[in-house]
């Protein structure tokens, strides 16, 4: 890995002196031996100089306790200016290292033509010095914390050994397991463990700190918690699990993870988020089925077959909606098949839990509303087949009934209020008369051929009559009974 990175630092170096020759004479920068500012040295800090002596501003490369680097500029006007390194060669001078990091970094604020004083006019208007807010927090906060941590540790006598066995005093109360994977550096994923083998927390992570400072290394907990890994994302510049494992630790004993056996309390946590998601999925289920379109334990009858009327709370389900149960099994409780709706009622009564199919002939009844169960015919257009295979229509199903003249009705299915039905006495099915067909538009000639048999009454013309609509069904229905009975 070390070959790598010098190779690469070299590489870097080779094709930034192939670009530019930067040079300092005399205090007069050059550029491929081109003149292009003055510079002057004050400790840490360079001023530059434009060759007319009209624009200056002063340049420091600054770092981080943990060796991140930045550019800090500053102009006349006091205002300050951080910024990315970008792609600055590689020089053992500090005074070309400040020079280069101008160049490249700050966006045309030299060029080899020299100071660009409209940039720097622009530059300065304003302060940005989130850069070196940013790692003097990180530093600060990290040593505070660092401190507290090791503190915490020593306390307690605890330490990792070598060969990752956490340990208090002469007592092991954990271990970390590692994999390692070798390619051009190594990238590591540690698993760590109470005394037990209980697994209490993970973490990824690669052997540089550029790596990890890009991948943002954190430390994820059996209870969901996720901590941040300054060490290694920005102060270890080379990272390997001796020296990462203590970090780890550190971390996690801090924020009261104290290993020994933890079977308890890892088992007390994943109860409690058993219990929080059952809890959330309840909600969700009542929050479902008072969107659906379902009916579920309302005050109402059912009559079934034998004309025996059954009064309680009713439950019929016209649509898929989460079941009642455990949320981890799925339809694990449901009146319903999963593939098939809306032809199966129940009732609770006094006595007992009853169980009815449209296909029977049964009538039920909620609120203002009257159902009725009847096979269909030719309704395969409308598309309420209640999940079953029905492409043309013809399966039992509950029915509203909108109008009743004698046991003649009109009716329309919950999920299609816009196209009735109309069921004859003394006929099977309820028919579909409309203009809706399995693969489009029905024709009218069709219908007509239809309406003749289903109707068959020589009094009753199918053009006197609009088969679409309820109030064309409705005069059906009573032109029926006054003229065909």
């Amino acid at each position: 890995m070390i070959n790598y990175i010098t190779t690469s630092l070299a590489i870097m170096a080779v094709i930034g002196a192939q670009a530019q020759d930067f040079n300092v004479k005399k205090g007069i920068i050059t550029i491929n031996k081109k003149e292009i500012a003055k510079i002057d040295r004050k400790g840490v800090v360079y001023k530059f100089t434009s060759l007319d002596d009209k624009t200056t501003f002063w340049a420091e490369v600054k770092s981080s306790a943990n060796n991140n680097f930045w550019l800090q500029l500053k102009g006349e006007n006091g205002n300050v200016q951080d910024m990315e390194m970008k792609n600055v060669p590689f020089t053992l001078s500090k005074e070309k290292q400040a020079i280069m990091a101008v160049y490249f970094s700050a966006d045309g604020l030299i060029t080899e033509e020299g100071i660009n004083s409209e940039r720097a006019t622009e530059l300065f208007q304003s302060s940005n010095k989130e850069l070196s807010d940013k790692w003097n927090k990180i530093d600060g906060d990290r040593k505070v914390e660092k401190a507290e941590e090791t503190a915490l540790l020593k306390k307690a006598n605890i330490n990792v050994t070598d060969d990752a066995s956490i340990m208090q005093g002469a007592d092991k109360i954990g271990f970390i397991n590692t994999k390692t994977t070798k390619q051009a550096y190594s990238s590591h994923e540690a698993t760590i463990a109470d005394i037990k083998g209980n697994v209490i927390a993970k973490v990824s992570y690669d052997e540089t700190k550029t790596m990890n400072a890009k991948r943002g290394v954190t430390l994820t907990t059996y209870d969901d918690k996720q901590f941040d890994l300054t060490d290694l994302n920005y102060f270890m510049d080379a990272t390997d699990p001796i020296k990462a494992n203590p970090v780890f630790i550190a971390k996690l004993y801090a924020n009261g993870y104290k290993f020994g056996d933890m079977t308890q309390q890892i088992k007390d946590y994943r109860d409690a988020k058993t219990t929080e998601k059952q809890e959330e999925y309840n909600k969700h289920v009542v929050e479902a089925r008072g969107k659906s379109r379902n009916i579920y334990d309302q005050e109402g009858y059912v009559i079934d077959k034998k004309g025996t009327k059954h009064t309680g709370l009713v439950t019929i389900e016209f649509e898929s909606v989460p079941r009642d149960g455990d949320y981890r099994i799925s339809g694990s409780v449901g009146i319903a098949d999963v593939s098939s709706y809306g032809n199966s009622v129940a009732i609770k009564t006094d006595k007992k839990r009853l169980n009815f199919k449209a296909k029977e002939g049964v009538e039920f009844g909620v609120g203002n509303e009257r159902y009725i169960g009847t096979p269909t015919s030719d309704d395969g257009g409308l598309g309420n087949s209640n999940g079953e295979l029905d492409v043309f229509g013809g399966s039992s199903k509950f029915l509203i009934v909108d109008y009743d003249n004698g046991g003649n009705m009109v009716l329309h299915h919950l999920k299609t209020p816009d196209s009735f039905y109309l069921l004859l006495k003394g006929q099977k099915k309820a028919i579909y008369l409309g203009n809706k067909s399995t693969f489009g538009t029905r024709k009218e000639d069709t219908t007509k051929k239809l309406f003749d048999k289903y109707v068959n009454c020589s009094a009753l013309q199918f053009s006197n009559y609009d088969t679409n609509t309820f109030e064309g069904l409705k005069k059906l229905v009573d032109d029926y009974v006054q003229s065909c009975n």
